[in-house]
């Protein structure tokens, strides 16, 4: 049953092994129900901006190069991103679509996916989509550009966070707004040098989902007012901009008490510690002797030349004259001071003037309006990537813009999905023994994140077998009891039947009669050794 056991788990694995192997990897120029999709084959329609301020270099690089050298992982060789790649500069390079894309009733998605070559300390690494309202020439692109919604990480010291920034514009007097998702947003590590795929994405409900991985890690309603930090529709109510406080409005709630005055000992003056006046200085004391005396157990190096490196110095230790008492200037130690009373502050009373805490008045908002479709997001244009950064080799790939969640999907399948099983077969090896390897550490780390229902059904298993035997057992001891009960009978029913035979042969004539007789006398002990015998065999078997 081992040996068995062990062959197929050695043609299991092979199988595995077998199945998954490496296929060539082509990049998608394409996919299906995508609105935009840039795999970076080439930048044709990409236009870096002309702003003289933006010197930061971008190129086309594969993910395990770095600085000129392959000094990465690289999954799929034939695949190739754009990179950042100037530290401590601006970089800016935007594409403009055919048409804007329009969100009602359709929604909208975002992914990209993106790789840090090395940990990312201070700078962005967000994508904007561009509005079309405000459009401008691509070669113009900088900071002030008109965007409809950035998203992507952003780290600067200790703070990194994933923004998620939408532009909203008023109906009513067409201000533009930033509201931006506020609270934590689980984010991927920035400095294990792995892709990591971001998705954002708007339901034609008006829901956010953010997407690391594949994997939500934050939802949001466009319609809370909570969620933003500043809300996509405004209050009702504001405060009336005409009104202000009364000269004779009283906000204080407590008053200085008239009753309450400072006592005429009250020394505000008196230090909280002084010079313990019970002190008295050691007998033992040595005034004049120095807290530090020359190592007398010290002596000059060796290679110690006193015409180049001059008079050779022991180094100076604490003086053990001063151990006992001390040594130098005595002086008496602080006690606290019992006249010490501090700074006198009068007591207060509740303010019997006291009106309130003053508020404006509210009226209704003259910019007020509710959007209940904040999906509809202000047209988009095109993509930009502007960024300042203190790191280099930051790098962009797949991005793609939909309204189809189940378009990402498909996008992540054919790109991040794929390098992320090629990656998988880097680490694990070649072979069988390549794939044990591999799939062992997967159910370890799965062991890892699940140790709950891990040790429930190994537990289970284990209870399992124990009870099996147990029940086992007996069952297999009432059958060798059993056995051992009809031998014995179907032996003594063969003595009975021996006795007849010989009874009938002592019944033919005397002298058969003598003859049998002396037969049978010699028959029995040898049938009796021979039941026995048979009765041994059966115990023991």
């Amino acid at each position: 049953v081992a040996m068995t056991t062990r062959c197929l788990l050695l043609v299991a694995l092979s199988a595995l092994a077998s199945a998954d192997e490496e296929k060539p990897y082509e990049v998608p120029t394409s996919i299906d129900g995508a609105f935009f999709f840039e795999p970076f084959i080439n930048t044709e329609r990409w236009v870096r901006t002309e702003d003289e301020n933006y010197q930061g270099e971008l190129q086309l690089q594969s993910y395990g190069v770095f600085r000129g050298k392959a000094e990465l992982p690289d999954a799929l060789p034939a695949d190739q991103g754009l990179e950042l790649s100037s530290a401590a500069r601006k970089h800016g390079i935007s594409t403009v679509f055919a048409e804007p894309l329009r969100t009602k009733g359709v929604g909208l998605v975002v992914q990209f996916e993106l790789l840090l070559k090395q940990p990312l300390q201070c700078g962005g690494a967000y994508l904007k989509l561009l509005s079309a309202d405000e459009a401008v020439p691509p070669a113009a692109l900088n900071g002030d550009t008109a965007y409809t919604l950035m998203f992507g990480p952003d780290k600067c010291g200790a703070v990194h966070k994933t923004h998620f920034i939408l532009r909203h514009k008023s109906p009513v007097d067409g201000a533009i707004k930033e509201c931006h998702l506020v609270g934590e947003t689980a984010a991927p590590p920035l400095s294990d040098k792995k892709p990591h795929l971001y998705t954002a994405v708007i339901t034609p409900e008006s829901e956010v989902k953010i997407l690391v991985d594949g994997k939500e890690v934050r939802s949001a309603s466009l319609l809370d007012e909570t969620a933003f930090s500043a809300p996509i529709n405004p209050p009702k109510k504001v405060d009336d901009p005409d009104d202000s406080k009364p000269a004779d409005w009283v906000d204080e709630p407590q008053m200085p008490d008239p009753a309450s005055v400072k006592p005429d000992d009250w020394d505000e003056d008196a230090p909280m510690m002084i010079e313990d006046p019970k002190a008295e200085k050691p007998e033992s004391w040595l005034d004049d002797a120095p807290l530090q005396v020359p190592d007398p157990e010290a002596e000059p190096p060796d290679d110690w030349d006193e015409e180049e490196d001059g008079e050779w110095e022991a180094p100076l230790v604490p003086n053990p004259k001063c151990k006992p008492s001390g040594c130098g200037e005595w002086k008496r130690p602080q006690v606290a001071n019992p006249a010490y009373k501090g700074k006198w502050v009068q007591a207060k009373i509740d303010n019997p003037a006291y009106v309130g805490k003053w508020a404006p008045r509210q009226i209704d908002n003259p910019a007020y309006y509710y959007d209940a479709a904040p999906h509809d997001v202000m047209p988009i244009g095109g993509v930009g990537i502007e960024l300042w950064t203190m790191q280099d080799g930051i790098l962009f790939d797949n991005i793609l813009v939909a309204t189809d969640p189940r378009v990402a999907e498909e996008a992540a399948e054919r790109t991040f999905s794929a390098r992320k099983a090629a990656a998988a077969r880097l680490e694990r090896g070649d072979g069988w023994l390549g794939a044990a390897s591999f799939y062992l550490s997967l159910a370890a780390e799965y062991a890892r994140e699940n140790a709950l229902p891990v040790g429930v059904a190994v537990c289970a298993v284990l209870a399992s077998i124990v009870l099996l035997c147990c029940c086992r057992a007996p069952a297999r001891a009432a059958e060798a009891g059993g056995g051992g009960v009809e031998g014995e009978e179907e032996e003594g029913e063969g003595e009975e039947e021996d006795g007849e035979e010989d009874g009938e042969e002592a019944g033919e004539g005397d002298e058969a009669a003598e003859e049998a007789a002396e037969a049978a006398e010699e028959e029995k002990p040898a049938a009796s050794t021979s039941t026995a015998r048979r009765r041994t065999r059966k115990a023991t078997d």
